[in-house]
This record gives structure tokens, C-alpha cells and sequence, in this order.
């Protein structure tokens, strides 16, 4: 047992649980759990997802900062041309990062590639609030799971973590919906 691996899985069980309700706290498990996974990926030669982890501290504080009270459940939808432009950079920017990572010893590079992608689009649009940031996180968890399950020695706290996280995409997705409704948004 891998205790970066445990930690991470525990303030990221927090941190979903907290971004699920719509609380600005789940930076503070998130930065947490962010410090914990860099530590982790680099030790199993996980680059994209170490360059990831690292950013995402940082991007931690700027949501933290970016959730104030005011906007707490100012939640939007995607319009169409942002979806077809989040997909095409998600594809575009997930080959680049295969062509970089194939050339090192990373073990899945084409998943790796594509889950350091994804994650940052989806954190993006957690961050300004958009409801399409969990059916991109709902997607990406998946890609986690298969990736934690493929590694030669198998991270199976993270892979438990990942298969949580998707079942709570799916709830925060619904819970966000509802607080976008309630407050006059249009359906998702």
C-alpha cells in the first residue's frame, strides 16, 4: 500500500463529495489531493499525469479564489460552439501529447495523454461553472479507472476512487442541474 495513494484517494473522496454540493471548500481537498497525486504519479513514471497534478495545484488556488460567494450557484450550460471546440482541442491536444509521451518510459501513453488532457478541460469548465464539466469528468474517470487497473503495479485505491468518481459525475451533474434550474438556468 502506497500511502500517496491512500491520502489522494481520501481527500478526493472529500473533494468530489464537496464539489458535488456546490461548496467552494473542495479546493482547499483538492490542492491536498492534488500535492499527494504528483508525488504518486511521478513515482509510477506517470508523466502527463504528473505535469497534470502539478498544474493542478495551482489551478486549485485559482478556483478556490474564482468560487466566491456571490456566483456560488451561478451554473451554465456549454452552447454548441464551445462543446465542438472543447472535443476538437481534446482530440488535437491528446494526439500532440502521445507524440511527446510515447518517447519516454511512461507505461500507457495514449491514455495518459488523454486523461492530462481531458482533466484540464474539464477543471476548467468546473472552475467557471459549466454543467458539461461533468459529463467531460464522467468520461475522463473512466479513462482513470482503466488506467489505474493497467499499470504494472495496479494503484487499486485510485482506481476505487476513479469508479467513485464516476458514479458521483453523474450525481453532480444532476445536483447541479437542479441548482441551475432553481435558479433560472436553462435545462442541460
Amino acid at each position: 500500500m502506497n500511502f500517496l495513494e491512500i491520502g489522494a484517494t481520501a481527500f478526493g473522496l472529500l473533494q468530489g463529495y464537496l464539489v458535488m454540493i456546490n461548496k467552494r471548500s473542495n479546493w482547499i481537498a483538492y490542492i491536498i489531493q492534488m500535492m499527494l497525486m504528483f508525488a504518486f504519479s511521478l513515482s509510477v513514471h506517470l508523466y502527463g499525469d504528473s505535469i497534470n497534478n502539478l498544474c493542478y495545484i495551482f489551478v486549485g488556488i485559482i478556483g478556490f479564489i474564482v468560487w466566491n460567494k456571490k456566483d456560488e450557484k451561478d451554473i451554465k450550460v456549454c452552447s454548441l460552439k464551445e462543446r465542438i471546440i472543447y472535443i476538437t482541442t481534446m482530440l488535437f491536444a491528446t494526439f500532440i501529447f502521445y507524440l511527446i509521451l510515447k518517447e519516454t518510459d511512461d507505461p500507457l501513453p495514449l491514455i495518459d495523454s488523454f486523461t492530462t488532457v481531458s482533466s484540464f478541460i474539464a477543471t476548467y469548465y468546473m472552475i467557471i461553472k459549466k454543467i458539461d464539466t461533468w459529463v467531460i469528468w464522467f468520461v475522463n474517470d473512466i479513462f482513470y479507472c482503466i488506467t489505474y487497473l493497467l499499470l504494472p503495479n495496479q494503484a487499486l485505491y485510485l482506481f476505487a476512487l476513479n469508479l467513485i468518481w464516476t458514479f458521483m459525475a453523474i450525481g453532480s451533474f444532476i445536483n447541479w442541474r437542479k441548482i441551475m434550474i432553481n435558479n433560472g438556468g436553462k435545462k442541460a
